[in-house]
């Protein structure tokens, strides 16, 4: 069989109409394309010529990709990039000489000569292309290099097919190069072009510009730039995966010696430079940037919220796909709220309860940490590597926020929720030192509990097998009569029902709605159902984010503040595009807030959570909560400076009790919410809280004391 090498091809109609198209662009060639850009093309009359006119003559040329950076709070603290073009443009003058002299020589030697096109390579390559179709060349000058960079960039940007890159640029395209090139030169100086050509060519992966190139592969500057290093950056022009140094080095060395050679032959470097260059091996130093939220180790759930939040935003773009693509093009300077020394306190508390690299029980924590009046996220943390494995000991899921921000449907609250009850009972008037039956285990199936919104005013109970609501407490020997304050404090069910059964239900699912205690599901409804007694102890699923944020309300007295990740963002030249101020609101009575302050600071004192105090008497309250069968257990609590929500549980296996599960090398037979969410609570907040506002609670009214 014969080679195809000695096969000629044979030609086709539509190699004529290449031919034509080429002699179109020869026609151009002579007809004054070929003309400086200073003498312009108004001296040209041709019909060719206007038809070329017509084509478009000018183009974007910025800004170009850029990455963009989450900040911690300090605006130092850097905790992720992201980036589909690694790039930071520098200024002509901060890129190395030899940088500048290699790109010329080897590329473009006369660039500084003869206008937008070159009429030795433009001849040369009609030649060689007419005769060795096979075989194509190039004829673009630098110029048409930078245009052609600047095309492919605005396709990628706009999604569209790069068809303007390398061996499948058209006859066409090139023609809309030259028309774009020649408009360039007479719109910018050549060490403008120079400039914008050296900051947008890729120089290997994800590596734009000279300056981000020289900081990969070597850790130094563009403007520090050696002879042999700039050989080597500009030898990968032609072909930059090809000739990458760290991973084709043989191949990289003769296409550097190459570029070398042709910067010896201009006059560029001396012999001995040259030499020395000559000699010098291949080496790297390799300095990855990294990309996205994987890289931000113990932040990286705060990271992926803050993302959440930003394509949620508009002024960040249209559509959640603009705001992608600005993220990771647009050079953002995001300022979180994230405070470096409770991130680090919050991941040590959560890795101390369960280390995510040894959890044989796949025990899931995490802990949450907010400003009251001010709806700061300023720690955000769970025992878990972001990304996917085949072990448990990495998640995709956020479990600290609602399925809308990355996270899950949430965990059931548990005796958590008891404090929206009792806030509706001191807001009907009621006082938290009353003495209430703190006897009864279950109710008849016509007891009438109070809830106005329903046909009748009134709900009644059969229960799942007729007789009626009846329940458990989790410890026997709190069946007696005493004060609503003491039921609270050690989380006793008997007097939370008892409590609830004079209260108007419906205002214990307004009072949800204030706090807006809500379902983590995305269904917009309060983490309450009117027509489910058991949801008055905590069974619909919650985020410990907004866990922490309703009891943030009663640390502020009332006032409610959305929670927020981000405090400004600016864009690449400083300007800031939007700031992020406080969004708050009067959600429930000071009174009340208080009131339940006052109850809750006697759980880290004699109730359910007594071994878990800060030793900041009257300035830290907390409530503990365990579910049935101890499956999920909570301990959210405060001071006036950081709400806090602890939880630690399962989320693949919800119904599994923690009871007798290998939790931080121990085993336990009972698990309640002060175990170890309490625990984890307790070391975070020892560790953060002084730093923040320690005043103790005001006291409630005597109204509310029953005085």
């Amino acid at each position: 069989m014969a080679s195809s090498k000695n096969v000629r091809k044979k030609r086709t109609p539509g190699d004529f109409i290449q031919f034509l198209a080429l002699s179109i662009i020869a026609g151009f060639v002579t007809a004054g394309i070929l003309i400086p850009p200073t003498v312009g093309l108004g001296v040209v009359a041709t019909s060719s010529i206007d038809w070329f006119k017509g084509l478009p003559d000018d183009m974007q040329d910025g800004p170009l990709s850029q990455p963009s950076t989450i900040y911690a709070s300090d605006g130092k603290t850097e905790l992720a990039s992201f980036y589909s073009q690694n790039r930071k443009e520098v200024e002509l003058d901060d890129i190395s000489p030899y940088m500048q002299d290699a790109i010329i020589s080897v590329e473009d030697r006369e660039f500084y000569n003869h206008g937008a096109v070159s009429p030795l390579g433009m001849g040369r390559a009609l030649v060689n292309n007419i005769l060795r179709p096979n075989n194509r060349q190039g004829a673009s000058t630098l110029t048409q290099q930078y245009v052609n960079n600047l095309l492919i960039d605005q396709a990628d940007v706009a999604g569209e097919e790069q068809s303007t890159l390398g061996a499948n640029k058209g006859y066409l395209d090139k023609i809309k190069e030259i028309k774009l090139a020649i408009s360039m030169e007479q719109n910018k100086s050549k060490d403008e072009i120079l400039q914008g050509y050296l900051n947008i060519v890729n120089l290997g992966g994800s590596n734009y510009g000279v300056e981000a190139a020289a900081q990969y592969y070597w850790g130094v500057s563009a403007k520090d730039l050696s002879v042999d290093q700039a050989a080597i950056l500009a030898g990968m022009v032609q072909s930059p995966n090809t000739y990458r140094p760290d991973v084709n080095p043989e191949l990289t060395k003769d296409r550097r010696d190459t570029v070398l050679g042709t910067m010896y032959r201009d006059g560029k470097i001396t012999e001995d430079e040259y030499n020395d260059a000559l000699n010098a091996p291949v080496t790297v130093d390799i300095h990855p940037t990294q990309n996205g939220c994987t890289t931000a180790g113990g932040s990286a759930y705060f990271c992926d919220y803050v993302t959440a939040k930003v394509y949620q935003d508009p002024a960040f773009g249209d559509t959640p796909e603009d705001r992608q693509t600005n993220l990771y093009r647009g050079g953002y300077n995001i300022i979180s709220t994230m405070n470096v020394s409770a991130q680090k306190s919050a991941k040590d508390a959560v890795e101390k309860t369960q280390p995510s690299n040894d959890n044989p029980d796949n025990v899931n924590t995490a802990l949450v940490s907010v400003a009251p009046g001010t709806g700061k996220v300023v720690a955000m943390a769970q025992n878990s590597n972001f990304g996917e494995s085949e072990d448990n000991s990495s998640s995709m899921f956020n479990y600290n926020v609602d399925i809308a921000d990355g996270g899950t449907a949430g965990f059931q609250p548990g005796s958590t929720f008891k404090p929206v009850v009792l806030a509706e009972w001191i807001k009907e008037g009621k006082s938290v030192n009353q003495t209430i039956d703190g006897t009864k285990l279950s109710y008849p199936p016509n007891f009438p509990w109070k809830a106005s919104c329903l046909d009748g005013g009134f709900y009644r109970s059969a229960g799942d097998d007729g007789n009626g609501w009846s329940f458990q407490n989790a410890v026997e020997g709190y069946q007696k009569w005493d004060t609503v304050a003491y039921g609270i404090k050690n989380s006793i069910n008997s007097f939370l029902y008892s409590m609830a059964s004079p209260v108007d239900l419906c205002g214990v699912n307004s009072m949800a709605e204030d706090l807006h205690l809500m379902k983590a599901d995305g269904s917009g409804d309060p983490a309450y159902d009117i027509t489910s007694l058991a949801s008055l102890i905590g069974t619909e699923g919650v985020s410990p984010l907004t866990m922490a944020s309703t009891y943030a309300t009663f640390a502020a007295e009332g006032t409610y503040c959305t929670p927020q990740p981000i405090n400004e963002v600016k864009d690449r030249n400083g300007e800031t595009i939007k700031t992020f101020q406080a969004d708050c609101e009067q959600a429930i009575d000071k009174d009340v807030a208080n009131g339940v302050n006052y109850v809750l600071e006697q759980v880290l004192v004699s109730g359910s959570g007594y071994e878990r105090g800060i030793d900041l008497p009257g300035a830290s309250a907390a409530k503990t909560g365990t579910t049935d069968n101890s499956t999920q257990t909570w301990t959210v609590g405060y001071t006036r400076g950081l709400s806090t929500a602890s939880w630690v549980g399962n989320l693949a296996l919800g119904s599994r009790s923690l009871n007798d599960l290998s939790i931080g090398g121990q085993r336990k037979e009972y698990v309640d919410g002060a175990t170890y969410a309490g625990a984890q609570w307790q070391q975070f907040m020892e560790a953060e809280a002084d730093k923040y506002n320690t005043d103790r609670f005001a006291r409630p009214s005597g109204k509310v004391l029953g005085e």
